[in-house]
């Protein structure tokens, strides 16, 4: 009768055992997957910050990019005069971003030589010497001869017709006075033509060089006597343009920004002498008068 008793407690040692071991197996298997989901969980929460960052990174890169963009092309339009101020607060505010954008858009605009980085969180738009002035003239000149030679066999009768128009307009309001802006009117209708010669490689160049005569040629573009001079050229230009006759187009280019050349230089000599200024203006006047 003793046997059935010692099967029991074996059994009941068996099973007590069982559980035992399952428990500890279950144990032995649950505490890596728990080790692993935490390791899982950390990771997955490094990744997300990392994204996070990644993307904070990627909006301050494309917001410095498009203050970059908008503040260079300004330069190029001559919104601003050789030696000017441009502050990094008036700047953020009216492209409405943060200094830090700005900062990273002048720092990188100062590396290209474009602004002159100071230490008061401002930049300032440098200024050219004659020397430098005539140096760039003779470059742009060259480059956009070239483009106009590019040009000449590629650009459309619409394209020539809407150019005219163009031109008319402007000579309208020169008629009327109207000579602010003019000279981001009279580059932007030149490249119109010029990225008709299909040369990215030449517009960039032209653009580059464009930069550095930009800022010096403001005031000089907006004297009467040297707009109505240039839209003049530009009329010939386009009329050479409709024949298909580049050598013509280059002939009235080159002479035209020659011209405007002698105005700029003035305003550079009275750059240096205020007391000029005045003499610099009726010098253009009888400039004008003579080649009228």
């Amino acid at each position: 009768m003793a046997k059935p008793l010692l099967n029991d407690r074996r059994a009941k040692v068996g099973r007590t055992y069982y559980h035992m071991s399952i428990t500890k197996l279950e144990k032995e298997i649950a505490l890596p997957e728990i080790i692993g989901i935490d390791r899982v969980s950390a990771r997955m929460s490094d990744i997300t910050n990392e994204s996070q960052m990644a993307k904070k990174d990627e909006q301050s890169t494309t917001a410095s990019d498009r203050v970059y963009k908008l503040v260079r092309q300004d330069i190029l339009e001559c919104r601003w005069r050789a030696g000017q101020r441009l502050k990094i607060r008036d700047i953020a505010a009216e492209l409405g971003v943060s200094p830090m954008p700005v900062r990273t858009a002048f720092r990188r605009l100062g590396e290209e030589g474009i602004l002159i980085i100071e230490e008061n969180r401002s930049a300032r738009v440098p200024f050219v010497s004659r020397q430098s002035f005539n140096e760039y003239l003779e470059i742009s000149v060259s480059l956009e001869c070239l483009a106009l030679e590019r040009a000449a066999g590629r650009i459309s009768s619409e394209t020539i017709q809407a150019l005219r128009s163009e031109v008319e307009c402007m000579q309208r309001d020169i008629e009327a006075g109207d000579t602010v802006g003019y000279a981001p009117r009279f580059n932007g209708l030149l490249m119109k033509i010029y990225v008709r010669g299909e040369s990215q490689a030449l517009i960039e160049m032209i653009e580059s060089v464009w930069i550095k005569t930009a800022p010096p040629s403001r005031e000089a573009f907006e004297e009467r006597g040297i707009v109505t001079r240039l839209n003049a050229a530009l009329v010939a230009i386009i009329d050479a343009l409709e024949v298909a006759d580049a050598a013509r187009a280059k002939e009235i280019l080159t002479s035209a920004l020659h011209y405007a050349c002698k105005g700029v230089n003035l305003f550079l000599e009275m750059d240096q002498d205020q007391k000029m200024k005045p003499k610099a203006k009726k010098r253009i006047k009888e400039q004008y008068a003579e080649t009228k």
